[in-house]
């Protein structure tokens, strides 16, 4: 009796284990290539806890290389602290009801089909009982014995990779669970005129030209299907799984790939865990370096971010140039500048208004409405994602643009007609649809990180439904006009998203809403925008300006109080600060003249002390070093 009561306890503990609530989220740890480090992998003790995660890594083949010995003391960490390694087959059945995840579940992928996996990871799995997803790039595989692979710019020995037939034998242990790496997207392609490298995964430019919509999207259904078939030809399993080299993806390329069956997809670099309904799951990129403390983040949803958004506009017009070597000169210049500002985001201006006019006439991406100037968004862009280290969020117009002919404009009356123009109707399907392509178009050529929304969208709402909305009491105002231009801001970053990088969880958004001195009108309008901005985008920047051209001329001291004035109003409002971004001015819009740096820095400080957390300044002149770095910088970065 006392050994079933004993039975019926351990399984009654057992039960309480793996029951776990339904909002249960599990981490995804993302590995690459392993070596052997101080000692060889017959020597390692699995039972034994390898504490110095220090030492130098004697890389091969891949950055993020690893030693066996740190991967089990990875292992090891994950035991000892509670975590239990899941298949994705039991992710499929929590996600379909058929299961439930045991506490804290760790899901372990390993890219890209090394032979190491099959030699040293394969054993240490088998001795943990630990699952594994691996994910294959069938074009490397597909390479006969003795042949060469291109990796990257170097080339390694087909022997560096597993074969077809060690995959069925890892896969037959019911540990190891395949997924595609793609046949042929693990390398960067020419994605301008002038050679930034991106990802496979997003159009090329090639021969002197973008490739076109079709041509991309066949490239990337002919790839994915080849890697799909030969996995199900060599496997006998059809894979579900898409991992995206280096981690990046359009949501064009995800709709492809849910069209050839793969239905799950792993990014890489997030910080949030997973829930069993996502089908684009997120991982943190594991390297040698990786200890203890950050996978303890990673899975306890505490990863660092920066606590605040410092961001600084910057006009593109001010780096064109006809002359070539002047060009290049301020470019250098600028990214160099923005390295050294230190903060979080630049706003970069994606438009030009060529004529003075107050309508965009030209545009820095290729774009099927508007003359584009130059194409310099996408590298500029690129290189301060990449060499600066910023977000870069791309600032463009709702409403003014001109299109030239066969559109309706705003006019100062309130009217649309297609001869007297103001702003372009956001309200016409035709109007429309252009900014829509012109969204789009953007993103086909340019990696970004968010979209700024200009406030022309609302000032043209208000040219026209100024009477309107003047008479409207706050119930029906408030669906009128810009929840419509919501609903229309939503429609452009939808058009963005389609081609841009990393999708909805990567693109921000930023809606300008202007505060306006001591207009009556202008005050109410921000009282009422306000709220409804924070609730629909990632942020509100509020174009704190007191020194306007219209305005009253106010002193120092004056300009100081309106600012006070405007955070009060802003808490009072209830609305969050950290949903907001205080965007200051850098010139004085009455005078043309730029404001003195010192008086910048007591507004930023002023504003700190407010509690406002997110700052902005509009315009950046890196050229003449306006405002002056040495006195903006320690106020506006995020560095120390």
């Amino acid at each position: 009796m006392k050994y079933t009561n004993l039975l019926v306890g351990i399984l009654f503990a057992c039960g309480l284990q793996t029951v776990y609530a339904a909002d249960v989220r599990y981490g995804v740890m993302c590995y690459h290539d392993v070596i052997d480090g101080e000692s060889a992998a017959k020597d390692v003790n699995l039972s034994s806890n390898v504490a110095d995660m220090r030492g130098e890594l004697k890389r091969q083949y891949f950055p993020q290389t690893i030693t066996v010995e740190r991967l089990v003391a990875h292992f090891n960490w994950l035991r000892d602290n509670g975590y239990t390694p899941v298949s994705f087959k039991q992710i499929e059945d929590a996600r379909a009801g058929k299961a439930e995840l045991p506490p804290k579940p760790v899901l372990l992928t390993f890219d890209d089909g090394y032979i190491s996996f099959y030699t040293k990871i394969y054993p240490l799995l088998k001795a943990y009982n630990y699952p594994a997803v691996f994910a294959l790039v069938t074009s490397w595989l597909e390479q006969p014995e003795g042949s060469m692979i291109v990796y990257g710019k170097k080339k390694l020995p087909r022997s560096a990779f597993i074969t077809w037939a060690q995959m069925r034998e890892m896969m037959q242990s019911g540990l190891i669970e395949v997924a595609s790496h793609t046949h042929d997207l693990h390398h960067s392609v020419i994605g301008n005129p002038y050679g930034s490298q991106f990802a496979a995964m997003f159009p090329a430019y090639e021969n002197g030209r973008y490739e076109t919509k079709a041509e991309y999207e066949k490239r990337i259904r002919d790839d994915l299907q080849k890697s799909v078939d030969i996995i199900a030809k060599r496997t006998g399993v059809r894979p579900n799984v898409l991992v995206w080299p280096y981690g990046q993806f359009s949501q064009e390329a995800q709709a492809i790939a849910r069209s050839v069956g793969l239905t799950n997809d792993f990014t890489l670099f997030d910080n949030k865990l997973n829930t069993v309904e996502q089908q684009s799951i997120g991982r943190a990129l594991i390297d040698n370096e990786t200890g203890y403390a950050l996978m303890r983040d990673y899975l306890d949803q505490a990863i660092y971010m920066p606590p605040h958004q410092r961001a600084i506009s910057i006009d593109l017009d001010s780096l064109y140039d006809t002359d070539p070597k002047k060009l290049e000169s301020k470019f250098d210049k600028l990214i160099e500048h923005v390295y050294k500002m230190g903060v979080t985001t630049v706003y970069l201006q994606a438009f030009s208004d060529e004529n003075g006019d107050g309508l965009v006439d030209s545009a820095y991406f290729p774009n099927r409405h508007l003359k584009m100037k130059a194409d310099l968004f996408s590298r500029v862009a690129w290189q301060m994602m990449t060499r600066s280290n910023v977000k870069v969020y791309a600032q463009m117009p709702m409403a003014a643009f001109d299109l030239g002919d066969g559109y309706e404009y705003v006019t100062n009356n309130g009217q649309t007609t297609a001869q007297k123009k103001l702003y372009l109707s956001p309200f016409g399907t035709k109007n429309r649809q252009a900014v829509i392509d012109i969204y789009e178009d953007l993103a086909f050529s340019s990696r970004f990180n968010g979209l700024v929304f200009n406030e022309d969208g609302l000032m043209a709402a208000d040219e026209r439904n100024i009477a309107a909305i003047s008479s409207m009491p706050d119930s029906a105002s408030e669906a009128q006009p810009d929840n419509n231009l919501i609903g229309y801001s939503n429609l452009l970053k939808d058009a963005a998203l389609k081609y841009s990088y990393n999708g909805v969880e990567e693109l921000k958004t930023v809606r300008n809403l202007y505060a306006g001195e001591t207009n009556t009108f202008l005050k109410q309008r921000f009282a009422k925008y306000l709220p409804l901005f924070t609730k629909n985008y990632n942020y509100t920047a509020i174009m704190a300006m007191p020194y306007t051209a219209n305005g009253p001329t106010l002193s120092r001291q004056a300009a100081a109080d309106w600012l006070k004035g405007l955070v009060t109003d802003v808490k009072n409002s209830g609305v969050p600060l950290d949903k907001t971004v205080f965007e200051l001015q850098s010139i004085d819009w009455h005078t043309k003249r730029p404001i003195d740096t010192k008086e910048m820095v007591t507004w930023v400080e002023l504003l700190k002390k407010e509690g406002v957390r997110n700052l902005a300044y509009y315009p950046d002149d890196y050229l003449n070093d306006k405002p002056l770095m040495e006195n903006i910088r320690p106020v506006i970065s995020v560095k120390q």
